[in-house]
């Protein structure tokens, strides 16, 4: 079998590779972004003893067509992924998501032998808030209003100010992203659905949760909290934590993830679904540094600040009913574990430069993304 992977040198990637049955053929095409690749532009060692290495922008696919020629299954991971950095860079995150898969379409299209299966790494943000409870019916309300938030209203309500319930989310959910970056992920999604149906390609999308875990960059602030988080507490830094710190998240090991893309790789059954990956469970924000602290066996000092990212959610946890019809059973790491092996590694890593983290966070604050509730 012939693989290719775009964005295979990224966090995901480097974990995919390890996983991929060695018999089988594979291509990585990275374009070894700055923002992601902080410390070298160049292919791991691991990735350039494994795979075929092409460093280009999905821009540019076209061009490595004899390359490619033949490939049985493509795995698109490459994307933009910072939610709140799309609120401002927007025609960064269209040019490199929707039009990049639009290009890795044309691409497809032009090949003499078409793949059997498209794998699209998409995301719980085409959910938006997702779905909600009165304890009577299923909703989907309209969100979090920024007046609400201005004033400390951290749930979601429903028009008469009833506090709403938040469920698991289904694939057979409404998506209603409600950021730039979860926008351009359902566009993935719908450019793929009605290419992939028009050619007989078996098309298996996965939407992963908050993915975390060893090999995650440390240079990126907009790859994930737990290295945010870690790296305050294990320098005893001060640690904020937005609106009250009880906002939830399914934090799912990157291990796992990658097992969840081999499976639809090599799965012979025609699949042509939609998949949930996450751990199935929700944390808060607090719960999280407390884990992180007491793995490190330090104290957590955090203040809640009451700031909050215009376009975040409130509550994000996946069904994942859907994934073990589809398959198999699911057994994902805890988030105890996963954390512990996550600080094994990080120990060993150059820590996160706070500047760099402070830069983004006021820069959001300059386009007014990131802002304070007002005093009562």
């Amino acid at each position: 079998m012939k693989i290719l992977i775009t964005g295979g040198a990224g966090f995901i990637g480097k974990w995919l590779i390890e996983k991929i049955p060695p018999e089988f053929e594979v291509i990585v095409l990275d374009s070894l972004d700055p923002q992601v690749h902080t410390k070298s532009q160049d292919f791991a060692p691991e990735i350039k003893a494994r795979a075929q290495c092409i460093k280009a922008d999905i821009q540019d696919i076209a061009n490595y067509k004899e390359i490619i020629e033949g490939t049985d299954v493509v795995v698109h991971l490459v994307a933009q992924t910072g939610t709140g950095q799309s609120m401002y860079e927007i025609s960064r995150y269209v040019q490199d998501n929707a039009n990049g898969t639009a290009k890795l379409l044309e691409l497809i299209s032009s090949l003499n032998h078409k793949p059997r299966r498209v794998v699209l790494s998409s995301s719980r943000a085409v959910y938006g808030d997702g779905a909600y409870t009165d304890g009577k019916s299923v909703l989907y309300p309209k969100g979090r209003f920024l007046e609400n938030l201005q004033r400390g209203i951290w749930e979601v309500c429903s028009p008469e100010g009833e506090i709403l319930q938040p469920l698991p989310m289904r694939e057979t959910y409404l998506t209603k992203p409600t950021s730039v970056y979860g926008l351009t992920k359902l566009w993935q999604e719908q450019l793929l659905e009605i290419y992939c149906e028009s050619q007989a390609i078996d098309l298996v999308t996965l939407r992963f949760q908050n993915v975390y875990g060893p090999k995650q960059e440390l240079g990126n602030p907009y790859t994930g909290i737990i290295g945010i988080f870690t790296n305050a507490i294990s320098q005893g830094s001060p640690l904020e934590l937005f609106e009250d710190g009880l906002v939830t998240r399914d934090f799912v090991f990157v291990g796992d993830i990658a097992d969840a893309v081999v499976k639809s790789i090599i799965t012979e059954k025609t699949l042509n679904t939609t998949i949930n990956v996450g751990s199935g469970k929700a944390v808060t924000l607090i719960d999280v540094v407390e884990t992180i602290a007491q793995l490190l066996n330090k104290k957590a000092e955090y203040k809640i600040s009451g700031r909050f990212r215009v376009g975040d959610i409130r509550h994000a946890v996946a069904d994942m009913s859907h994934y073990e019809t589809q398959l198999g059973e699911w057994q994902p790491t805890s988030l105890k574990d996963g954390l512990s092996q996550y600080l094994d590694w990080y120990l060993h890593q150059e820590p996160l430069n706070p500047e760099v983290l402070q830069a983004s966070l006021k820069e959001m604050e300059r386009k007014g993304l990131l802002q304070t509730k007002k005093p009562s």
